[in-house]
């Protein structure tokens, strides 16, 4: 059925104390194929309307007993009426009658003598959009039911993989402790057959990859046990120690790498937010990460800066080969961009270092410059 199908077999109820003007109204809309009735007190015409509310009425605005401005003022307190649009109707052309009728909730306004064509553009235009509200009403019914419904198995899904996740971080947590041994006692042998070998140049290779491979399985179960923890356990932040403080620790554990710190405006006593051995362990893989994509493997140059009071650390990169969509999942624990990156050496030490940081409310990130130019960044909150 077509718009205008529906609108013709629209109906319009017709409200005027004059029985010749609604008389003329019915006849003229009538003609025109709706279903159009006349009453002549505003009393009538609610009484009609709840008994058969019509699609559009057409309301004269001078009536005795009750006139029309106040008949509209019911008509749009009545729940079951208050969305039928009304067309005001009066001999009257003056500017402050129709701001009191579009205040009053109608939505035009016809003067007399009628005009045939201009009430039937005026009635037709208004109840095909009263059709065009329905349709959107009854389409919000049903999207408000889909997103129930959604909502419901999103909340399912919700706790579904939270289920998931702790069964995840527990048997993390179980693999981790339980590698552990085994792990010590496969390497130990390792060790000792090799110390068995006579002394030789191949003796002496195979024992440092060993080393470094020992070294890197017994980072992995700690990172491993890390991020298992990180968000079971709360982390006190009371024994932070201080920037200063912080970066000779973290020096002490790299002695190998040069660590320069340059703070035109932020004093060693700044106070971060957060556990003194955690984030000494994520400052610790902000330097080695920073190293990975730089080319001086010996030193690492750190700017510390103050903004509204957060204290940020900028440690500038310049062998960053990697895009900027690649950067986007770059701290993800399974990411292959990682694993293929010059920063596979550091196994899970970034992921961890990530969440620490962000575990008391900071920011890690790398960022993209031009070339292979770009900048790690730590945000630090105060204590």
């Amino acid at each position: 059925m077509t718009d205008d199908t529906q609108s013709k077999a629209s109906s319009i109820l017709i409200v005027d104390d004059m029985p010749s003007t609604g008389l003329l109204l019915e006849i003229m809309l009538s003609a025109r194929g709706y279903h159009a009735w006349a009453v002549q007190s505003a009393l009538t015409a609610l009484r009609e309307a709840r008994r058969e509310p019509p699609d559009l009425i057409l309301l004269d605005i001078n009536m005795p007993e009750m006139n029309g401005y106040e008949l509209c003022q019911q008509l749009k307190a009545d729940p079951l009426l208050k969305e039928i649009p009304v067309i005001f109707i009066s001999a009257l052309n003056e500017t402050m009658d129709k701001v009191e009728a579009f205040r009053m909730g109608g939505v035009d306004y016809l003067t007399k003598p009628f005009q045939l064509e201009e009430v039937h553009a005026r009635v037709e235009t208004h109840l095909k959009i009263r059709t065009l509200q329905r349709r959107l009403g009854d389409q919000n019914e049903n999207l408000e039911r889909l997103v129930e419904e959604r909502t419901s198995e999103l909340a399912h899904a919700y706790r579904r993989c939270r289920e998931l996740g702790q069964l995840k971080d527990d048997f993390l947590r179980m693999i981790s402790h339980e590698m552990r041994t085994p792990a010590n006692g496969v390497l130990g042998i390792g060790m000792l057959l090799l110390d068995l070998c006579p002394a030789s140049s191949e003796r002496t290779l195979y024992a440092s990859l060993f080393r470094q491979s020992s070294q890197r399985m017994r980072n992995l179960i700690e990172d491993a046990t890390m991020i298992a923890q990180l968000e079971q356990r709360s982390w006190s932040n009371g024994a932070a120690p201080s920037l200063g403080e912080l970066l000779m620790e973290v020096k002490g554990a790299l002695p190998e790498i040069r660590i320069l710190l340059e703070q035109p405006t932020v004093p060693e006593t700044f106070f971060p937010k957060g556990d003194g051995q955690l984030l000494k362990r994520a400052l610790q893989s902000m330097i080695l990460l920073g190293i990975s994509f730089s080319r001086d493997k010996l030193s690492a140059r750190i700017t510390a800066t103050i903004r509204e009071r957060v204290l940020l650390l900028q440690l500038d990169l310049d062998a960053l080969s990697l895009s900027v969509e690649q950067l986007t999942e770059f701290f993800e624990i399974e990411s292959p961009v990682r694993s293929s990156s010059s920063a596979e050496p550091l196994g899970l030490a970034p992921v961890v270092a990530h969440q620490i940081i962000s575990a008391f409310g900071g920011q890690f990130r790398l960022v993209k410059g031009e070339g292979d130019y770009g900048y790690l960044e730590v945000m630090l909150l105060p204590e």
